[in-house]
């Protein structure tokens, strides 16, 4: 495991095997394994891939900061926030009717304002910032109701909801 990574699998996965976990205690504790030497390499092998030890065999102390950090950063988003990746960019759309029109109000309402109008090349330079797929989100913007497009196909605008 990389210094700059920690995976509480990998870290869990380790501590879970008794001889890993004693072979640890002793690294920490600064007193030699009492394990069969084969056995106690194979120890300090898991406990290295898991970011326990350093690959010197010394006890990796950052491991646990890391972590924590990991994974407070992958809390569980809530709102249209779960459909979208780290970088503000559509991850999936929801099944859900109301919550994918949620998520197109809001993609909507980050790619126009009210009253502006936009061509379809101009629209779609905008919503390749947000998806790999600009069409299919076009398409549904227009077939939610969220985006109006004229009758000829040339200019799109943002509904008000009324219309």
């Amino acid at each position: 495991m990389s210094e700059s990574t920690a995976d509480w699998r990998q870290v869990f996965g380790a501590l879970a095997n008794e001889e890993t976990r004693r072979a640890y205690a002793h690294a920490v504790l600064g007193i030699p394994g009492d394990l069969p030497p084969a056995r106690q390499a194979k120890a300090e092998k898991n406990l290295q891939a898991a970011g326990l030890l350093t690959a010197e065999g010394m006890v990796n102390d950052g491991v646990y900061a890391r972590t924590l950090a990991v994974g407070a950063s992958n809390m569980p988003k809530e709102g249209i926030d779960r459909f979208l990746d780290a970088d503000g960019r559509i991850d999936r759309y929801p099944k859900n009717y109301g919550e994918r029109l949620s998520l197109l109000r809001s993609i909507g309402a980050r790619v126009m304002k009210h009253g502006e109008e936009l061509n379809e090349p101009d629209l779609t330079l905008r919503l390749e910032d947000l998806t790999d797929d600009a069409v299919l989100l076009r398409r549904y913007l227009v077939d939610y109701g969220v985006l109006l497009r004229r009758p000829d196909g040339s200019v799109y605008r943002l509904s008000d909801g009324s219309d």
